[in-house]
């Protein structure tokens, strides 16, 4: 199992070892400890062979697991780096969510807006050519403040006839109170 976890410094003069570079360890005779030169056993050229053999091997293996700790460092890397574009690209999409949605609400207000006037217009019969100027809109202004005005003394003349109406209903009530007192 490959571990990523443990950061290791990573040196970028560090190659990584050719097949033909673990052929030539490969090759290098081990000095043999002085010893007796005669065999004492007839296994001992075996034995030593397999020491030199189990030795090559030994370097050859530290050499891959220096190999494997530096691909590992840079595997480390590559996960940083992966998993900081996938924030990236996270955020973006968050972003891209967040603007699609203010646009959308803009265009249903749009719309909405939309709607009231096509209203306004509907009712206006459309004459808004006839206002091109500020003059035209002071017109028009003087002509709705007479209607305001109008309105006000309609409505004046509206209440006092219905406290007047007020009062001859309190009248009639009180003759008809003292005429029951009367009578009665």
């Amino acid at each position: 199992m490959l571990r990523t976890n443990e950061r290791k410094r990573i040196s970028s003069s560090i190659a990584l070892i050719s097949q033909s570079g673990l052929e030539k360890i490969s090759t290098i005779p081990r000095l043999v400890e002085a010893g007796p030169s005669i065999p004492l056993i007839a296994r001992d050229p075996f034995v030593v062979e397999t020491a030199t053999k189990i030795d090559q091997l030994q370097a050859t293996i530290r050499l891959l697991a220096r190999d494997v700790d530096a691909l590992a460092g840079k595997v480390g890397e590559l996960e940083h780096v992966a998993n900081q574009d996938h924030r990236w690209y996270a955020f973006q999409q968050s972003e891209k969510r967040v603007r699609e949605a203010k646009l959308d609400e803009m265009l249903l207000r749009f719309r909405d807006l939309k709607a009231r006037l096509d209203k306004m217009n509907a009712r206006s019969d459309g004459n808004f050519h006839a206002y091109n100027s500020f003059e035209a809109v002071s017109r028009k202004i003087a002509e709705l403040e007479d209607f305001r005005d109008e309105a006000r003394r309609v409505e004046r003349s509206v209440t006092f006839r219905a406290w007047l109406f007020c009062g001859a209903l309190a009248a009639s009530a009180v003759i008809l109170g003292v005429a029951n007192i009367l009578t009665g």
